[in-house]
């Protein structure tokens, strides 16, 4: 008589090999979910930059987006900036809103650390009136893999880009 079934050794021996194989694929599945994140986030950011720039062209009259609390990570407004200081106050009136998908860190380079704001021709400007250009850099959870780069030229054009981000725009991992 036959006995269907599976030996303790053979058990074993399937579980090690399993176990192996979860090892390697874990590591590759967190990078690809990063990497999903980052692309969200990217998107997420360059939808509410041409929502800031269609608005500011549409109404003829400048449009701010800015940051949270003063920090991309917490999400962003758009809104028209009436007292002309760059942050939402009671007296702007909110155009919408939106918060990233949990990335390490987004840091922005110059005045784009704190507002973005377009005129009614489209450019991007500072708020006494000079051009306004930068990066919005987006950072991988694991240093030495590729960021993102929302890159706006001085007539406020937007580029996105991907590749590796120096560690001092990551330093304030959350």
């Amino acid at each position: 008589m036959r006995k269907n079934g599976f030996t303790l050794v053979e058990l074993l021996t399937t579980l090690a090999l399993l176990t192996v194989l979860i090892s390697i694929g874990v590591p590759s599945f967190g990078k690809i979910v990063d990497s999903r994140r980052l692309d969200v986030s990217k998107e997420q950011l360059a939808r509410s930059i041409q929502q800031t720039r269609e608005e500011a062209v549409r109404r003829n009259q400048p449009v701010t987006m800015a940051p949270k609390g003063g920090d991309w990570n917490e999400g962003w407004r758009v809104f028209l900036d009436h007292n002309r200081n760059a942050r939402f106050d009671d007296a702007d009136e909110l155009l919408g809103e939106d918060i990233a998908a949990r990335v390490s860190n987004i840091s922005g380079s110059g005045a784009l650390s704190s507002y973005l704001r377009y005129n009614g021709m489209g450019e991007s400007e500072l708020l006494h009136g000079g051009f306004l250009a930068g990066t919005l850099r987006l950072c991988p959870t694991e240093q030495g893999d590729d960021g993102r780069m929302l890159v706006i030229n001085r007539v406020g054009r937007l580029r996105m880009d991907k590749g590796p981000i120096a560690e001092r725009y990551c330093t304030g991992n959350h």
